[in-house]
């Protein structure tokens, strides 16, 4: 099992980031609502899919650096570290939205 865990947490997180409506398909609805026009919700996948591919790329691309120059188990502590600590700021300091009406929206917007 212990080598399964992280495939476990990989896909559990991705199916977070799946059904999260902070994530780009809410912009992607929310422009086709705006324009009244399901193409305009099906356009706006597009730059949402290659936001996404390069968002992966780049990360990808720094992890395996670090890796290569930097004890990955140092990588992974200061990784949890960062994450740990992030949420205890958030924690502390409450989980605030700024409301914003009537947003307006682009394709290149939802990226």
């Amino acid at each position: 099992m212990t080598e399964a865990w992280p495939w476990v947490t990989l896909v559990l997180l991705g199916a977070f980031h799946g059904v999260n409506p902070a994530m780009g398909w809410l912009f992607a609805v929310g422009l086709g609502l705006q324009e009244r026009r399901r193409a305009a919700v099906l356009r706006s996948l597009v730059p949402i899919a290659l936001g996404h591919a390069a968002s992966i790329t780049a990360v990808v691309a720094v992890v395996a650096a670090a890796w290569a120059v930097i004890d990955p188990g140092a990588v992974r502590l200061v990784a949890g570290g960062v994450i740990v600590a992030f949420g205890a700021y958030r924690l502390a300091r409450g989980w605030r939205h700024r409301a914003r009406v009537g947003m307006r929206s682009t394709p290149m917007g939802v990226v």
